[in-house]
């Protein structure tokens, strides 16, 4: 769709950092709808189905040999992932920067609260942890999202 639609002062000149706020914005409004867009928390309904592993995309590579190693099934090629394809986490993490820096803090807010629950399962902090996008196992987690229920 036409992102002028949300933001009226973007151009095909604005940069991709300022077209994506405006689709942040778009999509915690309501403006943008789409499925893609739904928590993955909801989509995946933990409470119904027991997973074996919720694995981050951005240490794909390294947890499949954990788990090849941990299985006896390292014979087997698994599909790249994105570390295997040049897009390191370092790279994750400044383009985060980079995008999620344009977002208005009242949206970022709101991005973190419909979010939540993806954020707890991935392990996933806020951009201003520290430790972003890494799991951080003594992230409190009330404290850096508010209460859990």
């Amino acid at each position: 769709g036409d992102m002028r639609n949300i933001d009226p002062y973007l151009t095909a000149e604005s940069s991709d950092a300022d077209k994506f706020a405006a689709f942040a914005e778009g999509v915690i409004k309501g403006t943008i709808k789409n499925f893609h867009f739904t928590p993955q928390a909801q989509k995946m309904k933990i409470c119904d189905f027991p997973y074996d592993i919720i694995a981050q995309t951005e240490t794909t590579s390294q947890q499949m040999r954990e788990i090849q190693e941990h299985t006896n099934t390292t014979q087997y090629d698994f599909p790249g992932s994105r570390s295997d394809n040049g897009f390191d986490s370092v790279a994750t993490v400044h383009l985060a920067h980079e995008f999620y820096d344009k977002v208005k803090p009242d949206i970022m807010d709101k991005i973190y609260q419909y979010y939540k629950w993806d954020f707890v399962l991935m392990g996933y902090t806020k951009l201003s942890n520290p430790n972003f996008p890494y799991l951080d196992f003594e992230q409190d987690f009330e404290k850096e999202f508010g209460p859990l229920n």
